[in-house]
Formats: structure tokens, sequence, C-alpha cells
């Protein structure tokens, strides 16, 4: 009887809870703003407890009745502007056709911690990590399947590498970023035929100055940035002219361009403004300029001798008075044209330069606003260039393999590979371009066949990390590895190549406890290349290959364990961060190679 009664009182209370909730259907238009069901896109099914408060799952629907969407629950749903509803825990959602259209986690104060989208077709759009509902990690897709940008922040602020793709899947734009500023002046811009520049721009976007203009205002001038405006310069009184620029590094044996937009605000309308190049002092620098009445003049200064390259000229193409003009000059093998409103006005024999400065040039009692200022710089037949060196063999003794150790430039690779060379070029692939390098050897240990290079072309621009763990502990025999490197590089090409295979077991030949026994087919090219497991922890270094007609042998080849390359690590006369990565470890194998090949190099000696 007493259980009859508990059961009865469990009922009860069951059934005057969810008679005190209350469902409620709400209305949204395709913006989902409140509006009534005649003008409705959505509607949402909602059930509310007694205080009012929502409960349980959130449904959506189009108001056609296919489901829109499904949340695990809300702590607060507003009815006119569904932006400023919480929701909390996962959510999914879907296209009327039923297939998936983004999945979503909030955290119990309705902060996004994940966030994926997919097109209709199932390829993936957008995929983002999120931290205090600050961004960490977000790249997209192209409706192809081929990535579009991936982007890494910190504390809401981009951080390391930020990457973007044409659709065809070629790089488009490389940045780098320390704390949301560029680490350096440029970043790099490639056209889908693969040809590439480094790109200066500055847009003025905020008065943060990150480029040091000459910021101030005195009696004579004053000159302030106005964000996403430009850089206003006025001047009170009638003077030789003022000079605002920066120092922007151009090789003269390449082809470059210099352009900005100048928008004549007020004043004296028959003095100049534009562009100044190659500002070294006074006596050597160049100037393009314009006035507002229409006139245009092109003249340089060497060791202060005053050339005029173009005289004072009228020309019809000039915007006058208070209106925009753009302006630019391109310098294309020996010659050099000047443009304006991207008509061609002059072109003339290119004359080199003394300095490093670019910027703005103004004479005058006038108000002027640069609105930007954009230099780009070809690379491809520079010397020094990552993109014109080759991978061509024919002129090399011999080639190896090694991998990044450090995000700095220091490589690992066999003491055997490097013996004896003269000169070191290392070759690898970086976000979809040939790199080439000049190396140097700065440690090695003939007895256990390691050596450690570095990179020493002050033009290698460092990586954010290393994206590997670097295990230093015994893997069992049958661990699952793989290795990558560039076998036999002269015959099979100088695309890197993937093998894999199980540890045959801890010892090598004779029992030699500095190696494990792979199954791991090695090639000669190999040695040098880095073993991995496949959670993506490097194990050891691949080395040789019992030789097969001697020993009637096949498929016996060996690696040095990681170890022992650690050893030889902290022996360096600088200190080293080990790559300590374990993201990677989620990565399917298809994944895993194409991350970690970026760091996996082509070492060819002389």
């Amino acid at each position: 009887m007493t259980k009859k009664i508990l059961f009865l009182s469990i009922a009860l209370v069951a059934s005057m809870y969810l008679f005190a909730q209350k469902q409620e259907k709400i209305y949204y238009d395709k913006d989902w703003k409140g509006c009534s069901q005649s003008k409705a896109e959505f509607y949402r099914v909602v059930n509310y407890d007694a205080n009012g408060k929502p409960v349980g799952k959130v449904m959506d629907y189009f108001i056609t009745g296919e489901l829109q969407s499904e949340i695990d629950g809300a702590t607060y749903i507003d009815k006119n502007d569904d932006t400023k509803s919480v929701f909390i825990g996962f959510s999914r959602g879907f296209f009327k056709s039923g297939a998936k259209e983004f999945e979503r986690f909030n955290d119990n104060q309705g902060k996004t911690i994940t966030h994926k989208i997919w097109y209709e077709n199932g390829n993936l759009s957008a995929d983002g990590t999120f931290k205090n509902e600050q961004p960490v990690t977000v790249k997209k897709w192209y409706r192809n399947g081929n990535l579009m940008s991936d982007e890494k922040f910190e504390n809401g602020k981009y951080e390391g590498n930020a990457t973007y793709y044409y659709e065809s899947g070629k790089l488009y734009r490389k940045f780098i970023f320390t704390d949301g500023k560029l680490a350096d002046k440029f970043f790099l811009e490639c056209d889908e035929f693969g040809k590439c520049q480094n790109v200066f721009y500055e847009n003025f976007y905020s008065s943060d100055n990150v480029n040091q203009w000459i910021i101030g205002n005195n009696k004579d001038l004053s000159s302030e940035i106005l964000p996403e405006k430009g850089l206003l310069m006025k001047f009170k009184t009638d003077h030789n002219g003022f000079r605002n620029s920066i120092n922007i590094p151009l090789n003269l044996t390449e082809n470059f361009s210099i352009e900005t937009v100048v928008d004549f605000k007020n004043g004296e309308t028959n003095n100049g403004h534009g562009i100044i190049w190659g500002f070294k002092d006074w006596d050597n620098y160049s100037f393009f300029g314009i006035s507002a009445n229409g006139y245009y003049v092109i003249m340089t200064q060497t060791e202060g001798v005053s050339l005029t390259i173009k005289e004072w000229t009228k020309s019809d193409i000039i915007n006058q008075n208070k209106q925009r003009n753009m302006l630019k000059l391109l310098r294309i093998d020996d010659k050099i044209y000047f443009s304006i409103n991207q008509q061609l006005v002059y072109s003339d024999n290119f004359y080199g330069f003394r300095g490093n400065n670019i910027g703005f040039y103004t004479l005058g009692k006038k108000e002027v606003l640069y609105e930007n200022l954009i230099v780009k710089q070809d690379f491809s037949n520079s010397e020094n260039s990552n993109a014109s060196k080759t991978n061509s063999n024919s002129d090399w003794r011999g080639n190896g393999s090694g991998f990044f150790i450090d995000y700095r430039g220091y490589i690992a690779t066999n003491y055997h590979v490097i013996k004896d060379a003269t000169q070191i070029e290392i070759n690898f692939i970086r976000d979809g371009q040939q790199q080439a390098f000049n190396a140097e050897v700065i440690q090695s240990d003939r007895q256990n066949d390691l050596a450690i290079l570095k990179i020493s072309d002050s033009s290698f621009k460092p990586f954010t990390n290393v994206p590997y763990n670097f295990q230093t502990t015994l893997s069992d025999v049958g661990t699952n590895i793989f290795a990558l490197g560039y076998p036999m590089a002269n015959i099979m090409g100088s695309e890197i190549k993937f093998t894999d295979g199980k540890i045959s077991s801890r010892t090598g030949v004779q029992g030699d406890i500095t190696m494990y026994q792979i199954s791991v087919p090695i090639q000669s090219g190999n040695s040098g290349g880095a073993l991995f497991d496949y959670d993506g922890n490097l194990v050891g270094v691949t080395s040789a290959g019992l030789n097969r007609d001697y020993f009637n042998s096949e498929n016996v080849n060996y690696a040095i364990k990681s170890s022992y390359l650690k050893n030889l690590i902290e022996v360096l006369p600088v200190s080293v961060r080990l790559p300590n990565d374990k993201t990677i470890a989620t990565k399917t194998l298809t994944e895993k190679i194409k991350i970690l090949s970026d760091y996996v190099v082509l070492i060819k000696i002389k």
C-alpha cells in the first residue's frame, strides 16, 4: 500500500510539472526578427516553466514545416530579435532538404566554443574554435571542397599565420601576425599562375600608427591619422615642402610598384602633392606629384643635382580641385611607367635610387588626405628569393632528407648525408610554395650518425611552431609507423614520399640499442627523414637499409631512436624548444601527412 501511494505521488508531481509547463510558438522573419505568422519564414516551439523560463529543447522549423534547427537548451529567448537569445549546449541546423547546415556548442553562459558550417552539397564551409567568444582558429572552404582560408587567433587578435587561397586551391595571400599586427612590413600575395609578390599595404585603418608615420601639430603643420580614412596633412603656412615617409626596403634588381589615392581637401591649387620614393636625404630622392588645378610633375634629386624627368604638364586625366586621384608608378625591367587614375601619362628608362624611404611629399599651404600607400615587390627572379630557387639536382653531388626540430630553422638529419659537404641547400614546400635556403652544420654526432643544421639565409621567416610531438620514450614492437622523405630525388622527383610499416625490433644490427629495426622501406635519399607513429609522434630518424644482395634480405631497415637525437640537441650552443604539439593526433592519416610534409626537407649538397 505504501509503494502504491509513493508511485501515485511521483505521478502526481510529474503531471503537475507537465501541467505547469507552457508551450509557445514564436514567429520570425528571414532575419530572425519577431513578426506575425503571415510574414514569417520560420517558427519556433519553446516550452516554458511556471516562472516563464525556457526548459528542454528548442525546436525551429521552416514556415513550411521542415526542421530548421534543434537546440539542447536556452536561458533566454528574445521574441523580437533572436540575435539576443542565449542558447546553451549543442545545437544543429538543417537545410530545407534535410542536409546538415551547422553544428554549434555553447557553454553554460551561452558562449560559443565550437562552430561548424556545411554547404548543402555536404562539403564543409567553415570550422571554428573559440575561447571566451573570441576565435582561436577559423578555417573556411569553397563549395568545391578546397580550402579558402586558415586563420589563427590569440585573445581575439590575429596570431601566427593567416593564409588565404584561390578557389583552385592555389595560394592567394599569406600573413604572419604577432599580437594582431603584421610581424613584417610585407605580406605575400600570389596570382593564380603562381607568381608572387611581397606587398606592403597601409590603409590607415586604425589610429595605432604601427608603421610610425610622423604625427604631430605645430605652428606650421599638423599630421594625424583619421581611422579608415587616411593620413591627413594640414599645412598652415607656405613652405618649401614636407615629407612624411617610412622605411620600406626594395630590391632594385626586381620589378616593383608604388601607389596611393590622394584627396585634395582645401588650400592652394597650384602646388604639388604626391609620392616620394627612394629618399635617402634631401640630395637624393624622387617625386611624382599632381596639383589640384590639373598638372603633374616627375623629378629626381641625385647627389644634390635636380633632374626634371617630366616638367609640370597639364592633363585632363587629373580630377581637379576637391577630388580624389590615384597615382601609381610601375617599374618593369628597364622601364618605369607613371599613371594617374589608371591611365598612363609618362614612361622613361628606369633609374636607380639611393634610399628606402617611401611616402608622401606636399608643397604649399593646403590640406591633403592620403588614403593609402601600396608597395609591391616582385621576387621571382631574385637571387635571394625563395620562389626562384629550383629543385634541379644537376649541380648537386647528392641529396638526403631532414626535418625541422625548431621553429627558427634548425633541422635534423643523418651525419652521413652532410659528411664532407662544402655547400648545403634546404628545399621544402611552405604554404604551397617552393622554398630554398642555404644551411650550415652546427652540431654533429658521427658515432650515432646524426647532425643538426641551421638555415643561414636571413630571408628565412621562422614558423610559429612545429606541429608534431617529439617522443623520447621507447615505442613498442608492432607500432604502426610511417616515414616522410625524398628518396632518390634525382630519379623519383622532388615530391615528398610516404612509406609505412611497423617497428620490427627495439634494437638494430647486432643488438644496437640506438636503433629500431623497421619494415618501412628505406631508399637512398630517405636517410635523415622523419619517422612518425600514427599519433603524429616523432619516434626516430630513418637511417639505412640492410644490404639486400649481401645478406639476401628483404625490407630490413633501421631508424635512429629519437632519444639519441634529443641527446645531441641538448649539447647545442643554443636552447632548442622541442616540438610538443599533440593536436595532430586527432587528424586523419591523410591530414597528418599533409601537415607534416611542410616540415620535412630535401637536403642537397656539394
